[in-house]
């Protein structure tokens, strides 16, 4: 993971829009780059108060060793007062610059906002200094003029926590509906109380619904098989006349029997076939969605809230433990696993294509050897 950020292809300054946004930019990336060297400095200034330190200083360079001593080790107030001096400056500029873009209402507000920033300022209250760090580079993320996610350690850190709580929220939820599975086979909600409660308030909906349902599968089903019916009609009033005994009769008189029991057969089967079209078109027409839809409501209230049909209750605990299982289920599906193998496999990809793109400059190295040698 990169501690500073001092190349350019870091940031994408793209993002912002003035001149000032870009300046305040580069600013931080001076403070933030001078407080990572100050707490560097901190380290090696208590290390070099143990013994042992200083005698492996002294293995690299004795003069060094004992010029830092007398010179930095010794007076390193001052050095810490250097620094507190350009933390506050820097704090009361930036006080400034909010109090002119007006950034709150009151010009008091900004030191209790950025306190952090005023604490750290003063020598050893280095841990609001390293606040000040995280709280810039998230304002950097925030401003998309970087992407934390790609440093290692943040990925890793933000894949820890999802996978934390993807597993308390599943152990959690899965906890809850198998408590609700258990209620429910009980038999202790699968009554009509559990219809009043959870489907009766959307009966009004699921009528409406059904009933659109019903009129656009009738519409696109009978458009595609009226031929279909029509043939069926007319095999079925020719096999009714041929069983009937008056057709039968009509038949038997002398000239015109054929030809009239033909034509009441044609005639039947027109009317029979148009009573059934008309039937198919004005229930699947939208005048008659009203009217559907009632009787779809009423359908519903006879089977669901019907307190004569003590089916009902089996009905209902089997759909819902069915309905819970699966949610159950899917639930128990650990994403994190599929992220990572997704991750795997995107990696393998890149390994895949940078080999095939080292063979291919391999190849066209060892083309060029072959042609330079003839």
């Amino acid at each position: 993971m990169r501690l500073f950020f001092i190349n350019k292809k870091d940031f994408d300054i793209d993002k912002l829009n003035t001149k000032e946004e870009r300046m305040r930019l580069v600013r931080d990336i001076v403070v933030l780059n001078i407080i990572l060297f100050q707490m560097l400095w901190l380290a090696f200034n208590s290390l070099y108060s143990t013994q042992i330190f200083k005698e492996f200083l002294d293995l690299i360079s004795v003069d060094f060793t004992r010029l830092y001593g007398k010179y930095i080790y010794d007076n390193f107030e001052i050095v810490e007062l250097v620094f507190t001096t350009f933390y506050l400056l820097e704090f009361f500029q930036s006080w400034y610059e909010s109090y002119k873009d007006k950034q709150f209402a009151k010009w008091y507000f900004y030191p209790f906002v950025y306190f952090y920033d005023f604490i750290g300022s003063f020598p050893g209250m280095h841990v609001f200094r390293l606040f000040r760090v995280f709280a810039l580079l998230a304002r950097w993320h925030k401003l998309e003029v970087i992407n934390l996610e790609n440093l290692g350690l943040v990925r890793t850190a933000l894949h820890v926590k999802e996978v934390v709580v993807e597993e308390i929220s599943d152990a959690v939820v899965i906890n809850v509906l198998e408590s609700a599975k258990d209620e429910l086979s009980s038999g202790g909600y699968a009554n009509q109380k559990f219809m009043s409660d959870v489907v009766k308030p959307y009966q009004e909906n699921l009528s409406i619904w059904i009933s659109r349902k019903v009129m656009h599968a009738m519409q696109e089903t009978y458009s595609n098989r009226q031929e279909v019916l029509e043939q069926y009609v007319s095999v079925l009033i020719e096999d009714a006349v041929k069983q009937n005994d008056e057709m039968k009769d009509i038949k038997k008189v002398p000239i015109v029997g054929d030809y009239a029991s033909s034509r009441l057969e044609d005639a039947i089967s027109d009317i029979v076939y148009k009573v059934i079209n008309d039937l198919f078109e004005d229930i699947a027409s939208e005048r008659n969605e009203d009217v559907l839809k009632e009787v779809v409501y009423e359908v519903m209230e006879g089977m669901l809230f019907s307190k004569t049909k003590d089916e009902n209750g089996q009905l209902v605990q089997e759909l819902g433990s069915t309905i819970l299982d699966a949610v159950i289920s899917r639930v128990g599906v650990k994403q994190w696993q599929m992220r990572e193998k997704m991750w795997e496999d995107e990696k393998q990809k890149d390994l895949e294509e940078k080999r095939k793109h080292r063979e291919q400059i391999t190849q066209q190295n060892q083309v060029q050897s072959k042609d330079s040698l003839k």
